[in-house]
């Protein structure tokens, strides 16, 4: 409906029911359309469809119900009369508001009238009485008056003359919509007919529905029941197998625990070899740092010798020099011939050794490869022939073979210390078993035999195992599976005592490496002097002093950083030795040595510990400086518990008997494991003697009055050590099972003791029943009236602390003495020991409450109590209450004397009213910092010594409350805004205090709750004070705020009130939802209602009281905020006065670039985390795989072995532990890991992430789908200025007359995004050829919850993008694909958007592409300035030349050559003037073969060109006849269509070999056709007649002299293919020859030819330059001519006549 009445134009009558016969056809194409759906196949009705239609409520014929034809009319008829109404209303609205103007215009000219004739009055007036200075002011209000009535006069001509207008529309249409009064009568009958239609097919609809509905909640409700039985199916399995797993872990634990107890002791005993060897090579590496050092200074000292060597030579040759040149020599000549002289010597000697250590070598090597080939006999005989050989086949009888066990035992104990490894200095594997096999000849007796290598497993592993390697074990293991069954192998022991290996060198050179080493290794260090100062201590300071990863966790990694400062006094040196072996597995030093450092400066050092095992770990990290080693110790600790209590001693003082009293204490956990603590009563249990009987006060003896109490830590500590003394052959457990085993142990014995009950085997022993022991343990604790509070146990977190409570109640008088104790689930936490101390007294008179708390009291406010005193005594008693004398103006107890009477009650009234004074008058009973007021009150009772004293504490506060500031300014505010300030509120009072501001006036405002609220104790709030102004002036006011006390606090304020000269008509927009990347647009206006400066009429703009603004054209700017996604437009711009200007406000929102980027980068990694995961699994299953291929046996073996009990070791060990690996070893069936996991991942960096990159178009996308919403208000200032616009940003306004507008921004998520193209919006169809159709296609998604209906915008009709499909209803999560398609039809940027609409949003589709002419270049540029020149050739030959065609776009290009002499239009062109006539010519034919062939030919004419390749055309020049003038129009087509190149080609043809060029025509450049008459001529008179070319000179003429006047010609060879010449063709022959003959007649004349004759090449053109110089005295106005002969000999001889003119001409 909205189309229609948008575009069909309003038509009156009989043409508007043509109009609709006119567009039923087209409604009637659309309905038949719909029928089909998007296959292209008509719909069906389904069966459900055909009982709909069947029904008997709807029309059976086609007379009772509405076609489409007339549903058609009724929709026109309506929007028709909607239109006509709409008319109606707004010309009624035109004529009620002219008339309202007429009204008022009449109006102000009766006003003007009467005040003009007032002013008149009063002019007479003053007149007669002669007041000049009012006559004049008077005279010009009169004229001032008239002039306005003559204007308004004006305006209400124009008025009544729109009235009329208005008027006669209004009739005009009323008229038109008379005509329609019927049928709309009848429109409505048949709009009433259809709804009623439509609403009978919705309910049956609607029924359907209902049907399908209640199916699919029955379809899903079975789902629902089949996956809760599989659900349960599931669960029941996994809590079987959850089952099996925990019984197969219960029979597995204790085996596993006994295995790794072995090997932790094997670890071990590995570690302290290791440990041992590694304390060998430091110091080994020491003593060679020593010897390197000493090495230096002896390498320093040979160079300060050599030094001191050359200086010597230097001088003895300066010497030489001096002799030399003393007797008469040459020293150069003679020192240069002795140098060569001994540089030959040299050489010699050189080449000579060369050739003796060359020689050694050879022999060297013979000896190696003679003795390689008698090992080699040895080891393999049967290579070479032995004629003894036969004897050793005989077969002997067989020897007694020798134990093992005892070969091994002899061999390592013969061999001793002689088989040491060293893993640093191996040999290749032959060479060891050489040397093995030498050394059993050596020996004898035994023979080794070669054992395997065994491979490093980690960089713990040492050469250390010599321990093991030479001891004899002849136990047989327990686990078959954790022992190697091979021999480890053995090295020989290195024949070089020396560890530096120095090959070549002298013995002096070892000796003195030696001497080096050893300096090192003794650790020699240079002392430090400075000032006569020795330096001793740490060279180094470290920063920490201690390195301590405190309570890591196992498996993460963990980084500190250590700076080391030199506080040496000089220069110092610094170098990372070594660390704590025990350290080493997990700590690593990351140390650059910083080389040479001065005192003072500082290094750093980083350590990176990673944590495997849950231990303490403690070490050094060693160090070696200049001055001396030092360490910076090193701690790992693991979480613990750190348990402490603020107080070991609760003393509760002295108290009455029957008083309750309360004390707690704070228990503390500082450390970063938690832990559950047990709070319970010790007092009671006494330690047992050998000669006590059991009772129930707790094992006290009958002869010993005191008796040591025994704490449940030593009685548990005791029992310990018994089990321990019965079981001593019981194996250690896994720690997790002996922790949990002295947990529950703990948990027992806490058990009893919270029960109180002694262990009943000593009860027993005592002979004693657990009955009576409990009830008289009971009573013995309930003596001393103590017992633990409420919370006895609990768990206390890390770094938290918990308050524990002890209450007495003393039932006795006397001392009480009473431990607790506070007990740790934490094994390493030792019990807390807490004691309680107090008094009790027996008085006859005692206060109720020792300690009257009045709580919060405020100053000059009162405050009651009442004090109850209590009287046990049998007789009344006086009572005298007392305050102390500080404290008595501001307590009081009333009555001060009263009598008790016996075992009863007294009441007394406490009075405080605290003053100010109160601060100066408290004393030692009154903190003033704290405000804590403690009067300590005394009770004076007759014939009583003691007095009953209590204590009245209160805490003291004022009620003041502060404001931050004393005077609020909000400077100028318009009327049409509000200016807010915010100020803060505190409460000085620890009481929560009410406030509320009064009594201040309309235009002020404080927020929030109007100004009303409760402050909390010592809390500060914010509150807004908003200035809402209502006219332009000055205010002042003050705000007073008042506390629920009646106090009153006040600030002062002031404020201009601001009247602009522009008003907005919204000063507030509310955007509708707005999807991301969709637009959402509003409008309002700018006013300019400033039209007079009467300030008495009506307001007028201005600031305050200032001046009035100027009435006229008036500007405004509206200055958007960096980064919002909003537009205005106009932004800048003049409004007149009484005018006003539309102003669009768009808002189009989007996502932060900043958080796509950030999106990307974690898509980006998320996705590189998942490819190495993946790679990762791979290469884990590769393994396994290759594991399993390599030992298959081992794993049959190990799967059979699982079930199988042990055949021996202990009971019950099963024999599948045999299959487990050995830590850091390599077993059959344990392949080492080489996959230590998934590779790291490096993220992009953010700049790496591009707009039009992928990455940011899928990062865009997800962050659409996850967006939830945002809502975001703007505020957009407009500022204003009288006078007319400059430029934007430029504008003169003043910020007081500025305006704003509040933008409210809501941003949703989008229904519709595109998912094709990694979720680009921008739909580039890259470079396409003119006429070329692409198709694209574009697929959206509807991610939203709700099905949308989807339209498209209308792309531009005469542009190449089209939408080739129809859009459809989308369900959710549905998607469609757009098939677009791209047609350019010019070169150039095509752009346009399409829109795709639905119900709550569009999404906007950019569509991009390139309309691209096909291009071509020629290579080399053969056409210059448009003309490619063939050159000369002979009539009757051709000459060919190439040149290369390229493509240089992006498409592939077919061409064709196509020359214009063969054009269709050659004739036309042929009829216009020629060039000499006209001036110039169109066309590029010239003369043409008399044959009918081609002069110009070019191949291939026709051909496709790949993008960027390239084509070499050949242009072919034959012409049949002389002539100079060939030429023709070359033109390059490509596809048929379009022109890329265009040229003129053309040549020249010869007669004769040698020619001449240049000079002037002589003739016109047109060939005529017409058979010339040649005029019969004798031959002699023929010869005399020679070709003339004429050269015209032209020399400028200065004042006293003349411009050399230079032209050239060009003497040619024609390049023939006639035999005669190529026989000819020798070396050294000129193929032409010219000679200019009589020079000298012409050189008198200022004339000069260079060169005068010469040779040209064939193929040559060479010029020759022709020069005048004007002779001395030669006229000016005078022509010279002079003329010379020219021979030129090819192939004939021929002469031409130059004819030189020359004439001077001024400058």
């Amino acid at each position: 409906m909205e189309r229609f009445s948008q575009d069909m134009p309003l038509l009156e009558g009989d043409d508007f029911f043509k109009n609709l016969d006119m567009m039923e056809q087209d409604f009637l194409i659309e309905g038949d359309i719909q029928d089909y759906d998007e296959d292209g196949e008509m719909e069906l009705p389904s069966e459900e469809d055909e009982t709909i239609v069947e029904s008997p409520d709807y029309p059976d014929t086609p007379d009772e119900r509405l076609s489409k034809q007339e549903q058609l009319r009724m929709m026109h008829l309506r929007s028709h009369l909607n239109q006509i109404t709409e008319k109606v209303k707004h010309h009624q609205y035109m004529t009620d508001k002219t008339r309202d103007e007429l009204k008022q215009c009449r109006s102000k000219i009766m006003e003007l009238e009467a005040e003009r004739n007032e002013t008149r009055d009063e002019l007479q007036n003053q007149t007669s009485d002669g007041n000049q200075s009012a006559i004049y002011r008077l005279r010009a209000t009169h004229d001032r008056l008239s002039q306005e009535i003559l204007d308004e006069r004006q305006i209400e001509k124009l008025i009544l003359e729109r009235l009329e207008k208005e008027e006669y529309e209004l009739n005009k249409v009323e008229v038109e919509r008379g005509k329609f009064l019927l049928a709309e009568d009848e429109l409505v009958k048949r709009e009433d007919r259809l709804a009623k239609e439509k609403t009978d097919l919705a309910i049956r609809r609607l029924r359907k529905e209902e049907k399908k509905a209640a199916q699919a909640e029955r379809n899903l409700r079975n789902q629902h029941r089949t996956h809760y039985e599989i659900m349960r199916e599931k669960q029941r399995l996994q809590d079987q197998l959850a089952e099996n797993a925990k019984q197969s872990s219960e029979k597995h634990s204790k085996f596993v625990s006994d295995t790794m107890h072995k090997l932790k002791q094997r670890q071990e005993e590995e570690n302290k070899r290791y440990q041992e060897n590694m304390t060998k090579k430091m110091d080994m590496l020491l003593k060679l740092k020593s010897d390197i050092q000493a090495n230096r200074d002896n390498l320093k000292a040979l160079r300060a010798r050599d030094k001191a060597a050359e200086r010597r030579e230097e001088e003895k040759l300066e010497q030489v020099r001096q002799k030399i040149l003393e007797e008469g020599g040459n020293p150069d000549q003679i020192l240069l011939i002795q140098k060569r002289i001994s540089d030959v010597q040299r050489q010699k000697s050189n080449f000579e050794s060369e050739q003796r250590e060359k020689q050694a070598a050879l022999m060297e090597k013979i000896l190696i490869e003679e003795e390689r080939m008698k090992r080699r006999k040895q080891q393999q005989p049967l290579l070479w022939a032995d004629p003894n050989r036969e004897k050793t086949k005989m077969i002997g009888p067989q020897k007694k073979k020798p134990l093992k066990t005892f070969q091994e035992y002899t061999r390592l104990t013969g061999e001793g210390t002689d088989l040491s490894i060293d893993l640093h200095d191996s040999m290749d594997d032959q060479e060891k078993y050489d040397g093995e096999k030498m050394q059993g000849e050596d020996r004898g007796d035994i023979t080794l035999p070669e054992q395997p290598v065994r491979d490093e497993q980690s960089s713990d592993s040492s050469d250390g195992d010599d321990n093991d390697e030479n001891a004899v074990d002849l136990a047989k293991p327990e686990f078959e599976g954790l022992w190697d069954h091979h021999k480890p192998y053995t090295m020989p022991k290195d024949l070089d005592a020396s560890p530096l290996k120095l090959p070549g060198a002298s013995k002096m050179d070892k000796a003195i490496m030696d001497e080096v080493l050893e300096k090192h290794r003794a650790g020699i260090v240079i002392k430090q002097v400075a000032a006569g100062r020795e330096f001793k201590g740490c060279p180094f300071y470290s920063k920490p002093d201690v390195i301590h990863f405190k309570d890591f966790d196992v498996g993460k990694t963990y980084k500190k950083k250590v700076t080391l400062t030199n506080v040496s006094y000089t220069v110092n040196y610094c170098k990372y030795i070594d660390i704590t072996e025990r350290l080493k597995d997990f700590i690593n030093i990351h140390f650059d040595p910083p080389g040479q450092m001065s005192a003072g400066l500082t290094c750093e050092v980083l350590v990176t510990f990673k944590p495997m095992i849950n231990e303490d770990l403690e070490g050094e990290v060693k160090f070696l400086s200049q001055t001396g080693p030092f360490s910076i110790p090193l701690k790992c600790t693991t979480k613990k518990c750190d348990l402490s209590v603020d107080t070991d001693v609760i003393q509760f003082g002295t108290t009455v008997i029957d008083e309750t009293l309360k004390r707690t204490f704070t228990l503390t956990n500082k450390g970063a494991l938690g832990t559950t603590f047990e709070f319970f009563k010790v007092t009671g249990s006494k330690a047992k003697t050998a000669t006590s009987a059991q009772t129930s006060l707790g094992r006290m003896t009958e002869d010993v009055t005191t008796s040591q109490a025994v704490t449940p830590a030593q009685d548990g500590e005791d029992r310990t050590k018994k089990e321990a003394q019965d079981q001593p052959e019981k194996g250690e457990m896994k720690p997790d099972n002996g922790v949990a085993m002295d947990t529950e142990g703990q948990t027992g014995e806490e058990g009893q003791q919270e029960a109180d009950v002694p262990d009943q085997a000593d009860g027993i022993e005592g002979g004693l029943s657990p009955d009576i022991q409990v009830s008289e343990y009971d009573d013995y604790g309930t003596l001393d009236g103590m017992k633990v509070g409420p919370i006895s146990t609990g768990e206390i977190p890390p770094f938290s602390s918990t308050k524990l409570e002890i209450i007495w109640n003393p039932s006795v008088p006397g001392k009480a003495d009473v431990e607790f104790l506070v007990r740790f689930t934490d094994p390493l936490s030792e019990s807390i020991s807490i004691r309680a101390l107090g008094s009790a007294i027996d008085v006859p008179v005692w206060v109720e409450r020792q300690s009257v708390d009045l709580k919060i009291c405020l100053l000059d406010r009162l405050y009651q109590d009442t004090i109850i005193v209590n009287n046990r005594a049998t007789t009344a008693l006086r009572l005298k209450f007392e305050v102390c004398k500080e404290l008595r103006n501001h307590l009081e107890l009333l009555p001060k004397t009263g009598y008790i009477q016996a075992q009863s009650q007294f009441s007394a009234q406490l009075k405080f009213l605290p003053r100010a004074s109160l601060f100066e008058e408290g004393g030692r009973y009154f903190d003033k910092e704290t405000g804590v007021l403690e009067a300590p009150m005394t009770i004076r009772v007759a014939d009583q010594t003691a007095p009953v004293p209590f204590t009245v504490s209160a805490v003291v506060t004022n009620s003041d409350m502060e404001f931050d500031v004393q005077d609020i300014d909000f400077g100028c505010c318009t009327i049409y805004e509000s200016n807010k300030t915010t100020i803060k509120l505190t409460n000085k009072s620890i009481l929560p205090q009410e406030f509320g501001f009064v009594g201040h006036p309309d235009y002020v405002e404080v927020q929030p709750n109007d100004g009303f609220g409760t402050l909390l104790p010592l809390e500060t709030i914010e509150l807004d004070v908003i200035f809402s102004p209502k006219k332009a002036r000055d205010f002042k006011f003050e705000l007073n705020c008042k506390s629920i006390i009646n106090r009153e606090f006040k600030i002062q304020c002031k404020g201009v009130g601001v009247y602009p000269p522009l008003e907005l008509s919204n000063q507030v927009i509310h955007f509708a939802a707005t999807s991301l990347y969709d637009v959402s647009t509003a409008s309002l206006h700018v006013v300019n209602s400033h039209t007079s400066m009467n300030e008495f009429t009506h307001p007028v703009p201005r600031i305050g009281k200032g001046e009035i603004a100027p009435v006229g054209p008036t500007s405004f700017e509206f200055v958007v905020p960096k980064g919002a996604p909003v537009t205005i437009s106009p932004s800048v711009g003049t409004i007149q006065p009484g005018e006003k200007c539309r102003v669009e406000v768009r808002f189009a929102p989007t996502l932060n670039e900043a958080d796509v980027v950030k999106e990307a980068i974690r898509m980006a990694t998320r996705q590189m985390e998942l490819q190495a995961e993946k790679e990762y699994q791979e290469a884990m299953k590769r393994q396994k795989e290759a594991e399993e291929s390599l030992n298959p046996k081992f794993k049959v073996k190990r799967n059979v072995k699982k079930s199988a009990p042990a055949a021996g070791g202990k009971k019950g060990a099963p024999a599948a532990a045999k299959g487990a690996p050995t830590k850091g070893k390599a077993t059959p069936g344990n392949t080492m890991l080489t996959v230590s996991g998934p590779s790291p991942v490096s993220p992009p960096k953010p700049e790496d992430i591009t707009k039009d990159s992928t990455a940011y178009a899928s990062a865009v996308g997800s962050l659409l789908r996850h967006f939830r919403g945002k809502f975001q208000s703007l505020t957009v200032p407009c500022y204003v200025a009288s006078g007319e616009t400059t430029n934007p940003g430029e504008l003169p306004y003043s910020i007081h007359n500025t305006l704003y507008v509040e933008l409210h921004c809501p941003t949703v998520k989008p229904s519709l995004v595109v998912i094709s193209d990694s979720g680009k919006t921008t739909t580039h169809f890259g470079d396409v050829s003119l006429g070329q159709n692409i198709f694209k296609s574009v697929t959206i998604q509807n991610i939203s919850s709700k099905t949308v209906e989807l339209s498209s915008s209308v792309l531009d009709t005469n542009g190449p993008f089209q939408v080739v499909n129809a859009f459809r209803v989308l369900p959710p999560d549905a998607t469609h694909t757009m098939l677009l398609s791209f047609t350019p039809s010019a070169g150039r940027v095509f752009q346009e958007v399409l829109s795709v609409h639905c119900e709550t949003g569009s999404l906007h589709v950019t569509l991009m592409g390139k309309g691209v002419s096909p291009l071509v270049s020629l290579s080399p540029n053969v056409a210059e300035n448009g003309v490619m020149d063939m050159g000369s050739v002979l009539a009757g030959e051709y000459l060919e030349k190439t040149f290369k065609m390229q493509n240089t776009s992006s498409l592939s290009i077919k061409y064709s050559i196509k020359l214009e002499s063969l054009s269709l239009l050659r004739h036309a062109h042929a009829q216009e003037l020629p060039k000499f006539l006209a001036g110039k010519s169109n066309t590029l034919v010239g003369v043409q073969n008399n044959n009918g062939h081609n002069v110009f030919d070019l191949v291939p004419a026709e051909g496709c060109i790949e993008p960027g390749g390239s084509v070499e055309i050949t242009a072919t020049f034959s012409p049949d006849h002389a002539s100079d003038l060939y030429s023709d129009g070359v033109k390059i087509e490509l596809f048929g269509k379009e022109e890329s190149q265009s040229f003129q080609i053309k040549g020249t043809g010869k007669s004769k070999i040698m020619f001449i060029e240049g000079g002037d025509p002589l003739k016109p450049d047109l060939e005529s056709l017409a058979v010339k008459l040649t005029p019969h001529i004798e031959e002699e008179d023929l010869k005399l007649i020679l070709p003339p070319v004429l050269v015209t000179l032209r020399s400028t003429a200065l004042e006293d002299s003349f411009v050399p006047a230079t032209r050239d010609i060009y003497v040619g060879c024609v390049r023939t293919m006639a035999v005669s010449q190529k026989k000819e063709l020798k070396p050294g022959y000129r193929n032409g020859e010219f000679t200019f003959e009589n020079i000298q007649s012409i050189t008198q004349k200022g004339f000069n030819i260079d060169p005068q004759k010469g040779m040209v090449e064939a193929g040559v053109l060479k010029p020759v330059t022709i020069t005048w110089t004007p002779p001395q005295g030669f006229i000016q106005n005078e022509v010279c001519e002079t003329s010379v002969v020219v021979t030129l000999k090819g192939d004939v001889a021929e002469q031409f006549r130059i004819l030189l003119r020359a004439m001077v001409v001024s400058k």
